[in-house]
């Protein structure tokens, strides 16, 4: 599955943000930043597995471009590989 994120730099590396699943995280670096960012994304997919809820559908990178809160952030996409394994423990 692919993911947008949206990061920021910051004054201690780097604030990530996935829209589509309300998830803020960090990463001393851009790649520590995504790696953080894949991760939280699998604890989220996993909580909502187990809740039987369906995942919020995904929007457009366009509906994020247009949205003047995000008019300063570095776009880029995650692909995450869902495991069946927990997670989150």
């Amino acid at each position: 599955m692919r993911f947008l994120i949206m990061l920021e730099a910051i004054e201690t590396g780097f604030s990530v943000q996935v829209p589509d699943l309300a998830i803020v995280t960090y990463g001393d670096s851009i790649e520590a930043a995504k790696q953080a960012a894949v991760k939280a994304i699998k604890i989220n997919l996993e909580a909502y597995r187990e809740a039987n809820q369906k995942v919020p559908e995904r929007k457009t990178v366009l509906t994020h471009l247009e949205n003047p809160e995000y008019k300063d952030l570095l776009f880029t996409y995650v692909d995450v590989i869902e495991s069946r394994e927990k997670i989150a423990a």
